[in-house]
């Protein structure tokens, strides 16, 4: 297994376990009505469904991933899916700014969408990859 692939695997298990701690954060806030209201202020609704879909992205996005990363021929749907992962985290890190009702810039979430790009730029190479031993 190539490096590219190995890393590809390993950014997939961190998306499982980012959209399995995305969906429970979701329900418990959800469940408890206490999903930090000082972060996203009147939003808090909309970020849990945000938050929602990031987890089921996440997962998907690690599914697909590891898929990938097995058999390289099946690897564009991680690439398609890191994208979307990408801009759902963007989505959430802009219900965060001051202007839409949030109390504070998400850094967090920032630096997420760099670790969802690296996962990208990695799907892209094990396609690459693929389509040069063909």
């Amino acid at each position: 297994m190539s490096f590219a692939r190995k890393t590809l695997k390993i950014l997939a298990l961190i998306y499982l376990i980012r959209g399995i701690s995305d969906l429970v954060i979701a329900g418990v806030g959800i469940a408890t009505n206490n999903l930090d209201y000082s972060t996203f202020g009147p939003n808090a609704m909309l970020a849990a469904v945000v938050i929602i879909a990031k987890g089921l992205v996440d997962l998907a996005a690690g599914v697909a991933g590891i898929k990938g990363a097995n058999k390289p021929s099946q690897v564009d749907g991680a690439f398609k899916l890191g994208i979307v992962a990408a801009v759902v985290t963007l989505a959430q890190a802009v219900l965060t700014l001051p202007a839409l009702g949030g109390s504070a810039l998400n850094i967090g979430a920032f630096v997420i969408v760099v670790y969802d790009l690296f996962f990208v730029q990695q799907a892209h190479a094990v396609k690459v990859e693929n389509k040069d031993r063909l």
